[in-house]
């Protein structure tokens, strides 16, 4: 039967597991839109095409799936690019569909024109163009096998809207094989397992730093497992949060410039780490040659760009996680580490009496109030800022994926439309979106969206008037000279979530209750502004061009 691309576009989607797609539509993509109406795929129409990015990414992010993302061409793919580029350092998997002029316009600056291909290079695993209808099916297919493939992330397909109105017969069957980006390591090696195995089975105060590739590899319940066989404590990149149950006996929290003194302290005391899924970004290395200075360092990965990339790596394997973590298991010995256990514990009472919930301060205990009053099965979504840190101190995930945040880019404006995609992925799940006032007021206008799809999430604005994070560097580390931080209280947005249609509180951090209390209460989407002191300020801290053992406390250190 005769059908034309858009129709080809949306049927192949959709068998590949494609439920839902977030959008803004253009002329250029007005075919898709047409047929959406006839099909059974879900369309949000986000108020901004970045925020269709970030939902598409939380949406992959909570589920594992792919998202997907659509815009029109020109200012619409452009919008796109923040969004794309997130998802790129954060290895997510994401399709961005874009529409594009007909084929016989393009290179003459044509009425929105862009070279999205030309731009996206650099924050995708591939750009495709497709300039011909039957080429739709086979290059669709190759995008969703080569987003999930190896290390994640994001791919752009630009669409003509002649091809996307242009009739086909066959469906597009035909061989297509687009350029594929394939890893050149070794792979799995038995070898290398069983010398990684034996250096951590003979080692006294061994340390697993836990990256966002456990989840990515959905390998949370095999590397749970072999923690608690070998009894091996373990430390987590930001990205890597919530791959292992916050509270299993094991865990000394994040690691790295905003992370736990005693995480930072027992990787430097450490004789192996055992690094998985992490590429060693330097927000959790800081001051790359005075890391883990005593430690061998076995690194397992998919990606062999990652390996050594940043810290040499004594022994590595290239292989999908848990595949490794499979074999690796069998291989680690039942092992008595109570010296090494003891030894953490004592550095552990040591550092919490310099620590206020979480060194968070009242922030600190306002989210673990939050964090009570909610089902366990819950997931946080941060922006970027003071409440990033905030949260990712002091939220205890429980649930595998309990916890997205922007790691790689830190991009502000992330939290609410990364929720709204990990609500429609996960609807059965509680998600809450922290975020500061600064990036809050980036992506602001998704509150419409909220509101027009009545989507139950709850949004937590962290009130202080100031860009928090970048004023505790000015204040530390620039003498107290405040330069374009501050926001300023003008803005009542408990009055601007109403008007948005949502039910809205304020509270102080200092006496939460009852705002949390109507949250938690709430069927639909619900604002809670909270009022923050500007100078509650997150430590430790390290400063700029020190090591992970340079942690300050506060302003005298």
């Amino acid at each position: 039967m005769e059908k034309n691309g858009a129709e080809i576009l949306l049927q192949t989607i959709q068998e590949e597991g494609v439920d839902a797609i977030f959008g803004y539509p253009g002329a250029n993509t007005l075919p898709i839109h047409d047929g959406l109406i006839k099909g059974s795929i879900r369309h949000f129409l986000m108020r901004h095409e970045q925020a269709a990015a970030h939902a598409a990414d939380g949406y992959a992010r909570a589920t594992g799936k792919v998202g997907v993302c659509l815009s029109t061409s020109g200012p619409g793919a452009t919008n796109l690019v923040t969004g794309i580029a997130t998802a790129y350092m954060d290895s997510t998997p994401i399709i961005a569909l874009t529409g594009q002029v007909p084929t016989e316009f393009l290179g003459s600056d044509a009425f929105q024109e862009t070279d999205i291909i030309g731009i996206t290079m650099p924050i995708t695993k591939h750009s495709f163009l497709i300039n011909d209808v039957n080429d739709m099916k086979s290059t669709l297919k190759e995008a969703f096998k080569l987003t999930t493939s190896g290390r994640p992330g994001p791919v752009l397909i630009d669409l003509p809207r002649n091809v996307l109105a242009a009739k086909c017969t066959n469906d597009g069957e035909r061989e297509f094989q687009a350029l594929r980006k394939v890893n050149n390591g070794n792979g799995e090696n038995q070898d290398q397992l069983e010398k990684i195995a034996r250096a951590l089975n003979q080692a006294e105060r061994p340390i697993i730093i836990i990256g966002g590739g456990i989840k990515l590899s959905n390998a949370c319940t095999e590397m749970t497992e072999l923690i608690e066989k070998g009894q091996i404590p373990f430390v987590n990149t930001m990205m890597g949060i919530g791959s292992v149950h916050a509270s299993n006996g094991f865990n000394l929290g994040f690691i790295g410039t905003h992370g736990f003194e005693l995480s930072n302290r027992m990787v430097h005391q450490s004789d192996f780490i055992l690094a998985v899924g992490t590429r060693f970004s330097d927000r959790s290395t800081s001051k790359v040659d005075e890391f883990a200075p005593l430690a061998t360092i076995a690194q397992i990965d998919i990606d062999p760009t990652s390996v050594g990339k940043n810290i040499k790596a004594d022994l590595s394997l290239i292989s999908d996680i848990r595949k490794a973590l499979i074999k690796l298991t069998p291989l680690i010995e039942r092992k008595d580490r109570s010296e090494w256990l003891e030894r953490i514990m004592k550095e552990k009472e040591q550092t919490e009496k310099r620590n206020s919930y979480f060194g968070c301060g009242q922030p600190g205990r306002f989210i673990s109030l939050v964090q009570e009053a909610m089902p366990e099965a819950t997931t946080a979504v941060t922006d970027v800022g003071l409440n990033q840190i905030w949260t990712v101190r002091s939220w205890q995930t429980k649930t595998p994926r309990g916890l997205i945040t922007s790691g790689g880019m830190g991009t502000m404006g992330f939290s609410v439309p990364a929720a709204i995609g990990a609500k429609i992925g996960t609807p059965d799940r509680e998600v809450i979106a922290f975020s500061g006032d600064g990036g809050f007021f980036m992506n602001i206008q998704e509150l419409a969206t909220l509101s027009y799809y009545n989507i139950p999430i709850k949004v937590i604005v962290f009130n202080n008037g100031h860009l928090g994070m970048i004023r505790q560097i000015q204040d530390l580390f620039y003498d107290n000279r405040f330069s374009a931080c501050e926001l300023g209280n003008k803005v009542d947005i408990v009055s601007v979530a109403r008007g948005f249609g949502l039910e809205a509180d304020r509270v102080t951090v200092d006496n939460p209750e009852s705002g949390i209390e109507k949250m938690a209460k709430s069927d639909g989407p619900f604002l809670l502004e909270v009022l923050v002191d500007p100078g509650n300020y997150v430590f430790p801290i390290i400063p700029p061009g020190g090591s992970n053992m340079e942690m300050i406390f506060g302003r005298s250190d």
